[in-house]
């Protein structure tokens, strides 16, 4: 496991990106314990170093990550040739989807508003759905343009622009007068 050092971004669940501000020692229960203290905006926590990998404390994405979760927004969801496009092609489960959206995975997040997105072009989410998306893309947004020091807004507008081409590519496999391509 490896230590974090003061002035090093992390990635908290529950919290997001913070920056380490100092790690201190204290007497926790009558024990010595370091602690990191985490800053977020206005919002200060202490995390226990022994705790901080199993709670989910993380570097922020890397660029081979950050690929990774734009190519997962960028792969089309295909159909069978003779399967209609209806909602449950991309339902996810409500509670499966909030507990992946604490633990802050990239990937599974990625996921979530891949499907979402398409699920959306098919009937209104749900209000469930549509906190979830919302959640899922800010939270991607905030990781990646920390990343390349850019805005979440020019985040959030490539994964819609990703997603939205791939919606068109794989609409076009089935619609193109030369037939299906394999």
């Amino acid at each position: 496991m490896r230590k974090f050092q003061v002035g090093e971004t992390v990635v908290k669940p529950g919290l997001g990106l913070c920056k380490i501000k100092a790690i201190q020692k204290m007497q926790v229960d009558g024990a010595d314990c370091e602690l990191y203290v985490l800053q977020a905006g206005e919002v200060k926590v202490m995390v226990p170093l022994s705790a901080a990998h199993t709670g989910g404390l993380r570097a922020p994405m890397d660029t081979e990550l950050a690929e990774k979760v734009l190519g997962t927004v960028a792969e089309p969801i295909f159909l069978e040739e003779d399967q209609d496009e209806t909602p449950q092609l991309y339902s996810i489960d409500i509670d499966q989807a909030r507990d992946q959206v604490k633990r802050r995975d990239p990937v599974e997040l990625a996921e979530i508003v891949r499907r979402l997105f398409n699920k959306a072009k098919v009937e209104d989410l749900s209000k469930y759905e549509q906190e979830i998306y919302s959640q899922s893309m800010n939270m991607l947004g905030d990781e990646i343009a920390h990343l390349e020091h850019t805005t979440r807004m020019k985040i959030t507008h490539r994964i819609r622009t990703l997603l939205g081409e791939a919606r068109k590519q794989r609409k076009s496999k089935f619609e193109s007068p030369l037939g299906p391509r394999g």
